[in-house]
C-alpha cells in the first residue's frame, strides 16, 4: 500500500493483523523458518477468508522469543524485553493511524507469555484493543484426530504437514525419525514434571530438537485442518467483538 491507501485501510479495518513467528531450530528435517512461514501463509489465508471482517495484514514479525532454542545453530532470538517493546511499538504505530483493534496471530509458543504481558500494557497505556489468536489451539482437535495418541508438538507431523503444503522444497524427508526425549510424562507416571528442563534449554530434554513422529505428516492433513481452524478463529473473533 501507499500511505494514502494505508490511511483509508487502517481507519476502515476491523482488525490490523500482526502475524508472529520465529527463527529457530525445527529438528533435523525442517528449516529454522517454519514458524514464520506458517505465520505468513496461514494468516494470509485467514485474511482472505475472514467471513466479512475487514482485516489489514501487517508484514510478519519473523523474529520471536526463542532463547530456549539458542543452543541449536541458526536460532535467532530477541530477548523478552526487546520482543515486548517491539510488539508495543508496532501497536503504538498502528494506533496513530486510526486502528481500532490489533489482532496478533501467533505461531510460536515462546512468544505467548511476552505477548500476553504486553497486550495488557498496550490496552492500558496506548488505548488500543488487542486480540490474541494462538493458531494451533484452533487446529488441535482436527490434528489430534489425524493420529490419536501421538504427540504432534514441535517439528512433529503437524508442523511438517504445513511445510509439505507450503514449502516442500525445504523438508528433508530422508531425515524423518521418531524424535527422542530424555524423559516424558509416561516416565513420570503420567503427571507433569515439577521442573521442566526444556523451559531453560530445549535440548536438555529433546535431543534432536523435535517432538513426535514427522513421518505421519501429509498435505492432506494440512488441507483438512486449515479451513476448519480458520472458520473457528473467525467465529471466535466475531463473538468476542460482540462483547465489546
Amino acid at each position: 500500500m501507499t500511505y494514502e491507501e494505508a490511511r483509508t485501510a487502517f481507519e476502515e479495518a476491523d482488525f490490523i493483523v500482526l502475524p508472529t513467528g520465529s527463527i529457530e531450530q525445527h529438528s533435523i528435517h525442517l528449516p529454522v523458518s517454519v514458524d514464520s512461514i506458517r505465520a505468513e501463509e496461514l494468516t494470509r489465508y485467514l485474511v482472505e477468508h475472514s467471513g466479512g471482517l475487514k482485516m489489514v495484514m501487517l508484514p510478519t514479525l519473523v523474529y520471536g522469543q526463542s532463547l530456549h532454542h539458542i543452543r541449536f545453530p541458526g536460532t535467532i532470538t530477541l530477548t523478552v524485553e526487546t520482543y515486548m517493546n517491539v510488539i508495543k511499538d508496532i501497536a503504538w504505530s498502528v494506533k496513530q493511524h486510526g486502528a481500532k483493534r490489533l489482532l496478533i496471530v501467533n505461531y510460536h509458543g515462546g512468544n505467548v507469555a511476552p505477548i500476553e504481558a504486553t497486550r495488557l500494557r498496550i490496552e492500558r497505556e496506548i488505548g488500543l484493543k488487542v486480540y490474541l489468536v494462538k493458531w494451533s489451539e484452533y487446529a488441535s482437535e482436527a490434528v489430534k484426530a489425524w493420529a490419536p495418541g501421538v504427540d504432534y508438538g514441535h517439528s512433529g507431523f503437524y508442523e511438517t504437514s504445513m511445510m509439505l503444503k507450503y514449502r516442500p522444497d525445504l523438508v528433508h524427508r530422508d531425515k524423518y525419525k521418531v524424535q527422542e526425549t530424555r524423559y516424558d510424562s509416561k516416565m513420570m507416571g503420567g503427571r507433569s514434571p515439577t521442573r521442566a528442563p526444556s523451559a531453560a534449554y530445549f535440548d536438555d530434554n529433546y535431543i534432536t530438537g523435535g517432538i513426535g513422529d514427522p513421518s505421519l505428516a501429509s498435505i492432506e492433513l494440512a488441507d483438512r485442518v486449515i479451513p476448519v481452524a480458520t472458520e473457528k478463529i473467525v467465529e471466535a473473533l466475531k463473538e468476542d467483538m460482540g462483547r465489546e
